[in-house]
């Protein structure tokens, strides 16, 4: 909180994203879950840029985590993610089975 004015889910987003585009993931996912502690909740775009940045690093047991939670929630990937998992799989990164989890 800045002077009383709390972030809201784009600020957190932006915030995530940049973590994600500089490698941090220790750090966007501190920040991801005091964000699903204090609020606001996370939204699809929150969950889809961790899970592309953990898919990017080859966290696959963290993008299945998240792939989960977010389902849970009612989220599903979009396009970028499907992509990016696609991709993966054809490089030989991920084996199928991680297709059952979206």
């Amino acid at each position: 909180n800045l002077k009383g004015v709390k972030p809201d889910v784009v600020t957190y987003n932006t915030m995530i994203s940049g973590l994600c585009s500089k490698r941090l993931l220790q750090e966007a996912d501190t920040l991801f879950r005091k964000m699903k502690e204090d609020g606001p909740l996370p939204n699809s775009g929150t969950y889809n840029t961790l899970i592309r940045a953990y898919l990017r690093d080859g966290e696959r047991a963290a993008s299945a985590e998240l792939i989960n939670e977010m389902r849970s929630f009612g989220f599903a990937g979009d396009a970028s993610t499907f992509g990016l998992v696609t991709q993966m799989l054809s490089d030989g990164r991920l084996n199928k089975s991680f297709l059952d989890m979206l």
